[in-house]
Formats: C-alpha cells, structure tokens, sequence
C-alpha cells in the first residue's frame, strides 16, 4: 500500500478530488499486480486504509474513489472470483498509463445529459470503447435518418441532396417558413455542411477523430437532431 505517497495524512486524502483518489489507486492497483488481472478484494482494501489513516472518514472517501473506478469501467468484478474480488479491466490497464488518470478519464467522458436519446443509444458504447469515428459516423447518420424519415423522401436521397431538399428555404418540408429568409437560408447549409464535413469523411476513410472532438461532434449531432425534431412535429401540427 502506498497511499502514503500519494496523500501523507488523512487530512490530505479527505480532501482531494474524487477523481485524484481514484487515480491514484488505480495506478496502485496495477503497479502491484505480480500477475496480469490479479484480484483486490474491496473489504480488506478498505480495511488497509483505516489502518493507514484510521478514520472513517478515510474509508468512507477510499469506497467513494472505488465506486467512481467501478462507474468509469476501470475496475470490475473478477470473473473466476467470489463477489467482493475486483480486477483492473482492460479500460482501467490503459487509463493508469497516463499521467493524470483524472483528465484521460475526463477527455473520454460521454455526456449523456447533453446528448439526443436517439444518438446517445447508438453512440455511447462506441464512445466508450474508443470507437470515435464509428460514434461520430453513427451520430450523422442518425441525423441524416431521422431527415429522411421526417421529410418523407426516399432512400436513394442522401447527404446534402437530402438536407438540401428538406430544409429548401422555399419549399422543403421541414422548413419554418415564418422564420426570416436568411435565417432559412443559413439553417439548410448548416445542415448540409455538418453532413458533408463529419458523417461523410467517417463513412470514406480512417480519420483518427479524438475523443474531445469527437465529443463536440456528437453534441452538434444533437443539436441538429433536436432541430429534427421540433420541424417533424412542427409539420405534423399544421398538417
């Protein structure tokens, strides 16, 4: 245990962030495995810290910083174990390999309040296994789905022929033609552009997208989605 070297008092370890515990224990976890996924059972590490620092308080942070490794996927429960017996998960092996667990675990984050339902059932897992451009791909075309769906246009209308019908300042069906023309304008190229510059280049060839761009991807996936949304009911309103 060597805690100690991370956090030298009880005080110190009460009061660093949760994600710091857990990073440091984490990094703990691995640096004393004598063998590849070799269990911690949760009760007795628990019962090293009140030995190390000898207040409730110190555990009650170290089970806090367990159930946020276990919540992240970094830990899980040992197959060939009784329950209690927790291993580093293959997540957890790449995560203590940076410099600051907080911040990797933070860059590949999914932030499920902010995403559509719709994209957040087919991206989150993707996201989750470092599958970004698949979750980026997927969160198009989701959108470019629900366009299709909601402006009743064939499958063979694809991309920014599709966006450019549906959302036509004139006439396309899902768009608000009390809104300004400009405005109306504008809304069709942004469609068409996000589109063109994030589903196709996934669908084409490797990009390497990172995870913090991924992220702001999928969240202007949403956006649009949500945009989706409100003009399908809008037409069916006045329909």
């Amino acid at each position: 245990m060597d805690l100690l070297h991370f956090f030298p008092d009880a005080s110190a370890f009460e009061a660093a962030p949760l994600p710091a515990v857990g990073g440091a224990m984490l990094k703990l976890f691995v640096r004393h495995q004598s063998r590849r996924w070799q269990p911690t059972h949760q009760k007795n590490f628990l019962l090293e810290v009140q030995r190390l620092y000898g207040r409730y308080e110190s555990q009650l942070a170290a089970s806090e910083a367990w159930a946020w490794l276990v919540n992240r996927g970094f830990l899980c429960q040992s197959p060939d174990q009784d329950l209690g017996w927790f291993v580093v998960s293959r997540a957890g092996l790449e995560a203590a390999e940076a410099d600051d667990v907080p911040a990797w675990a933070e860059e590949r984050s999914f932030p499920d309040s902010l995403i559509h339902p719709d994209i957040r059932a087919t991206c989150a897992d993707l996201f989750r296994q470092g599958r970004f451009d698949t979750a980026v791909f997927e969160a198009f075309k989701t959108v470019e789905v629900a366009i299709r769906s909601a402006g009743r246009f064939g499958p063979d209308l694809i991309g920014m022929k599709l966006t450019s019908r549906a959302f036509n300042p004139e006439d396309g069906p899902l768009t608000d033609l009390n809104a300004e023309a400009g405005e109306r304008q504008a809304l069709m190229q942004l469609m068409g552009g996000a589109i063109g510059s994030y589903k196709n280049p996934q669908s084409h060839r490797h990009v390497g997208v990172a995870a913090s761009e991924a992220r702001e991807m999928i969240i202007l996936a949403s956006h649009l989605l949500r945009i989706v949304d409100d003009r399908s009911h809008l037409r069916a309103r006045t329909a």
